[in-house]
């Protein structure tokens, strides 16, 4: 039921200067999303959609309202009482007793329902830049910097090594995910492409994950699939990978359009439609095809989609440049009926900001002993530049 496409004017567009004015703006973390520089979105354990953004942490609560957290702005959440560490967060996740772990360019935060304790020690992160976080069962697993991978399990904590014995054999990990149908962790690299962790349990030994004689080290991205499986994709090409059935072929961006179009990002829904966001726009894909495409025409502002989400009540979150929104939960016989909810505008003390909203794009977010001193040292840089 496509009722509506939401669209939410990032509370990032409130911060233009205007020339010859003391411009003072107080956003309302109240009523929108801190900023359209989405890093990770994952749902929350009250219904909740769980943003981290280059501006705070945003929460998308079950009641329809928002509410927003950063280094200046800190404040109790259902999560506990949260001040962040820095402004710009990079990733959240949910621990196995739904505690919240967040992850910043200089270190990790890690709840307990009432309180967080920082981890900024080297001794537990060989790397303070916190890439992603993904949960596999009860532990948590962290990819940071250039330094390969990090497990915690209870208080104990694991390095592996880019070079390391487990045959990690990448060293920038950008992303995770767990498949549920085979319990396997299959890891996304920066420039070595898949890896795949099928048992966590005894020797651990990471897999190479190859396409017929393709290494697949162009392929980075990794999503999971609700019906098993992960998805993996790089700007041209989207496969699906599960360790009993090994890789296929999902489609091509020549299959998106006669001209050339670049995947920018991919989500599925537990209805089987998968979400392709692209510099055209987003297609919705089904098992007969590309089911629908959404471009700035049909109300999303700006064709350029750079992230998706989809999250437990089936909304398909977008992010584009200045613009957060979502797509609501879509049945097989759906029409698209567009509306939008800007954000209000910020207060100012000269002068004010014109009544009806414009849109603002958001800046670009703008092996071995050689690895751990490598490493050692990266850390160093990252612990010496906070503040």
């Amino acid at each position: 039921m496509y009722r509506a496409l939401i669209l939410i004017l990032a509370a990032a567009s409130l911060f233009t200067p205007l020339a010859s004015a003391l411009y003072v703006e107080v956003p309302d973390y109240h009523s929108g999303i801190a900023s359209a520089g989405v890093k990770d979105a994952i749902n929350g354990r009250y219904g909740d959609v769980i943003f981290a953004t280059d501006s705070g942490i945003s929460v998308y609560m079950a009641n329809g309202t928002w509410h927003s957290v950063n280094a200046r702005h800190p404040e109790e959440t259902a999560y506990g009482l949260l001040a962040p560490l820095e402004t710009m967060v990079t990733a959240v996740a949910l621990d196995a007793e739904g505690h919240l772990w967040i992850g910043y360019p200089n270190g990790l935060q890690i709840g307990d329902g009432k309180e967080y304790r920082a981890v900024q020690d080297l001794d537990f992160l060989k790397n303070l830049n916190v890439n992603c976080i993904e949960r596999w069962g009860d532990e948590m697993w962290i990819a940071t910097g250039r330094a390969g991978l990090h497990r915690c399990h209870g208080d104990d904590w694991t390095w592996y090594k880019p070079a390391g014995p487990e045959g990690l054999g990448c060293h920038t990990v950008v992303s995770m995910a767990v498949d549920a149908a085979s319990d396997a962790l299959v890891i996304g690299s920066e420039n070595e492409g898949i890896g795949v962790l099928k048992n966590r349990t005894g020797d651990i030994r990471f897999e190479r994950v190859t396409y017929g004689n393709d290494t697949l080290r162009g392929v980075s991205e990794v999503r999971v699939d609700p019906f098993g499986g992960v998805y993996l994709f790089n700007r041209t090409t989207v496969l699906h990978y599960a360790p009993n059935a090994g890789v296929t072929q999902v489609l091509g961006a020549e299959d998106l359009g006669a001209f050339p179009v670049m995947i920018n990002d991919v989500a599925a829904t537990p209805e089987g439609m998968l979400y392709i966001a692209s510099d055209n726009g987003i297609y919705a894909r089904n098992s007969s095809g590309v089911a629908l495409h959404i471009t700035s025409g049909d109300g999303i502002r700006v064709n350029i989609v750079k992230k998706l989400f989809v999250d437990a009540d089936g909304r398909c979150w977008f992010i584009v440049p200045g613009n957060v929104g979502y797509i609501p939960q879509m049945t097989e016989h759906a029409t698209l009926d567009l509306s939008a909810a800007p954000v209000p505008a910020p207060e100012v003390t000269e002068t004010p900001l014109p009544r009806t909203p414009t849109q603002v794009e958001t800046p670009e977010e703008a092996a071995g002993l050689f690895e751990g001193v490598w490493a050692f040292f990266e850390g160093l840089i990252g612990a010496g530049s906070r503040g």
